[in-house]
């Protein structure tokens, strides 16, 4: 895989190359140390995976990215400030590694590139997917386009299947994915979010009454039917 790794601190720089060096598979085709010549290294050598610093003199990591558009290879943010990841997840980074990097870390990360470029098409969806699978889940990512939905899970009302989509309903907003429900009630078992029909995943902390073993009354005020088997699951 060819990878370019630009960071403005010379230390930093070689110790990432040191490591990926030792991971093997790998071949770096440039290093640099700011963001013009990173532009235009990109530009001519058309890596496979890009190593990005964020806080650099003249062009930031961010302004990197928007300038290079759709020539801008899969980017793994790198630095020393933890304060941008949302931020690098909207610009669809494909993670995000602080410094002083971990080996193991960066050995997640790999894998993670690798899972992207089996699949391209929809190679962010499963990466997210996976970070999501492993972590205790506080928010739910939510691609529309070129953007990236944040979703915290607090203000999820329910999560309803709709064919190949699911719809994730929010006090204000609607989100779709295309995503089958069966993965979220497997991925939210440890939560308050259980299966109280086979179209509908419910967070329980939402719901005010259940009134004649059919129906969930949120405290929003909106009804969900209550299926007999997602009563004995919900009470179970």
């Amino acid at each position: 895989m060819r990878v370019i790794v630009v960071d403005d601190e010379e230390l930093a720089r070689e110790s990432l190359v040191s490591l990926l060096n030792e991971n093997g598979g790998i071949e770096i085709v440039a290093e640099c140390n700011n963001g013009l010549d990173a532009i235009k290294k990109v530009r001519e050598l058309k890596p496979q995976l890009l190593f990005l610093d964020i806080k650099m003199p003249q062009l930031n990591g961010f302004e990197i990215l928007d300038l290079l558009k759709d020539e801008a290879p899969p980017t793994i943010f790198v630095t020393a400030f933890d304060d941008f990841a949302i931020k690098a997840f909207e610009a669809n980074a494909i993670d995000y590694l602080l410094k002083p990097v971990n080996p193991e870390r960066l050995k997640q990360s790999l894998e993670k590139i690798a899972i992207y470029n089996e699949f391209n098409i929809n190679g962010v969806e499963k990466i997210i997917d996976e970070y999501q699978s492993n972590q205790k889940i506080e928010r739910l990512l939510v691609r529309d386009g070129d953007k990236v939905h944040i979703v915290l899970l607090k203000d999820v009302l329910w999560i309803e299947a709709q064919d190949d989509y699911i719809s994730i309903k929010t006090t204000n907003e609607v989100f779709l994915k295309l995503d089958r429900l069966g993965k979220y009630e497997k991925l939210l078992a440890s939560q308050k979010f259980k299966r109280i029909h086979r179209s509908y995943l419910v967070n329980i902390d939402r719901i005010e009454r259940i009134e004649n073993k059919s129906v969930a009354i949120l405290k929003s005020g909106h009804r969900i039917p209550v299926s007999r088997s997602g009563y004995n699951r919900f009470f179970k």
